[in-house]
């Protein structure tokens, strides 16, 4: 059952508010092939933010199978297939418009991560847990090239012209040609004994640079072309502990900011790595700069909004939730996917929560939105992918 939540929140500047028992707790999913979209919906829905377009069934949940997040996240491509992976080790393109199953490709790792389409080469990019990185055609399924490379890929890669760059929870950056898969440059950094937080930083190309983070608690900068470290600063502060910078960088003007875990937000100057300030905070993630607001999550705080000053500018709780994507904007509203509440809508100027789309198991893949057509896609945690239109 699909349950819908519309509630407006008093969420106060600088007060955390959670949201109580309004979050649907998720259960289990496991593995299974890909299944045509259920009927489209045709009833009128109640007044609100979200109406459901269709939902296609790709990777079904059993009841009392052990408990396994969908993590995927899609891609839009340009002749209207929405491709996207999933933990059955299967990538699918579905129909936009209507949710039909065109394809499905079997690979061989199965797929917790964000896909990316790239304009220049027509194809579909898709990283695996196994390492392996896929390019496909969004048409047909068929996979152009594959590079197999060390730790899970579950990041968006970054890409200019003819490169794209990829990293790796096993502390690499590399770069492909797009139109091949060839290695052009690697750069690796030692990942520190002892334990370190899952999840990492994506790559972020700016201005002939890639800027990427690292569990050992640096931000680096390299040259696009060679992959010759520019500058690494540590954002580790005095902790040795849970460094990891997971954040992946932001960039205006001729400022970098990112976050390290124990080290908190940090603005530096983008030519040499400078420090500019500090915000001592500790656990911050998932962030995304969205107009003049730097929106980020923390496990004790939930989303918060800093400007580029380094001030906080409004907090809203989130403990109930479960685990947090990455901020997204749409229009005035910004999205995060809950990994137990499902797909949330938030007012983007102070923070109120205004609505909570739910199917029911939660949604861990951050959502996909389609602006020209008014509507957003996610992949539920019972391994059912629905479009969305936003009112």
């Amino acid at each position: 059952m699909i349950a819908f939540l519309r509630q407006i929140v008093g969420s106060q500047r600088l007060a955390a508010v959670g949201l109580g028992t309004a979050l649907v707790a998720s259960v289990g999913c496991t593995s299974f092939t890909a299944r045509p979209p259920t009927q489209r919906e045709t009833h009128p829905h109640p007044a609100g933010l979200v109406q459901v377009r269709w939902k296609a069934d790709i990777h079904p949940a059993k009841v009392f199978a052990p408990h396994n997040d969908e993590c995927a996240s899609g891609a839009l491509a340009a002749d209207g297939h929405f491709v996207i992976g999933s933990r059955a080790a299967e990538i699918v393109g579905l129909d936009a418009d209507t949710g039909r199953l065109d394809w499905a490709t079997k690979v061989s790792g199965g797929i917790d991560g964000q896909a990316r389409f790239d304009r220049r080469t027509g194809l579909v990019l898709v990283g695996a847990d196994d390492g392996a990185f896929h390019a496909l055609d969004p048409a047909s399924g068929t996979v152009a090239w594959t590079h197999r490379g060390k730790g899970s890929v579950d990041q968006p890669p970054a890409l200019d012209e003819d490169t794209v760059y990829v990293g790796s929870a096993a502390d690499r950056l590399v770069a492909l040609e797009t139109k091949t898969g060839k290695v052009k440059w690697q750069y690796d950094r030692e990942t520190p004994d002892g334990f370190t937080l899952h999840g990492y930083s994506a790559p972020r190309l700016v201005d002939k640079h890639v800027l990427m983070g690292f569990a050992d608690g640096f931000l680096a900068s390299l040259d696009a072309a060679t992959g010759e470290v520019t500058w690494a600063k540590s954002l580790a502060s005095v902790s040795e502990q849970f460094v990891d910078v997971d954040t992946t960088p932001m960039v205006a003007g001729d400022a970098v900011f990112a976050a390290s875990y124990s080290g908190g937000f940090y603005a530096l100057d983008r030519r040499d790595g400078t420090t500019r300030w500090r915000l001592p905070i500790e656990g911050a993630s998932s962030a995304a700069l969205i107009g003049t607001s730097i929106f980020f999550i923390t496990p004790r705080l939930g989303l918060q909004a800093l400007n580029l000053e380094g001030q906080v500018q409004w907090r809203q709780g989130l403990s109930d939730a479960g685990t947090l994507s990455t901020p997204l904007a749409f229009g005035p509203l910004v999205l995060i996917s809950a990994s137990r509440a499902g797909v949330l809508f938030i007012n983007r100027e102070d923070g109120h929560l205004l609505e909570v789309f739910n199917p029911g198991r939660g949604v861990c893949g951050a959502p996909v939105i389609d602006e020209a057509r008014r509507r957003i896609y996610v992949l539920s945690n019972g391994g059912t992918v629905y479009g969305l239109d936003i009112n």
